[in-house]
């Protein structure tokens, strides 16, 4: 008869983040469309919001809305009515 094993602290940490919403690097990656060396970087370097406990590195929704933000690239209006107005076609004169 076996007895089942009781989970290690590290499991336990584990599953109370994943419950909470957070997600290891590689797969916040996966969630946030883009590299896991990208994403990595940028919680090493550049400042990226990021949960740590102990050496593990966990992104929580709000974090990846946050990175999500943080790198969005905004419309430049100018540029879109240039494009419309040149993919239009030329009116017709009256006969």
């Amino acid at each position: 008869m076996s007895t089942p094993s009781t989970p290690t602290p590290a499991e336990d940490a584990e599953t109370m983040m994943r419950r909470d919403g957070y997600l290891p690097p590689r797969e916040a990656a996966v969630d946030l469309g883009c590299g896991h060396r990208w994403l990595l970087d940028g919680l090493n370097q550049h400042g990226f919001p990021h949960t740590r406990m102990g050496r593990a590195k966990w992104l929580s929704p709000e974090d990846r809305a946050e990175i999500r933000k943080l790198c969005r690239v905004p419309a430049e209006p100018a540029k879109i009515s240039r494009l419309r107005r040149s993919t239009r076609k030329p009116a017709r004169a009256a006969a």
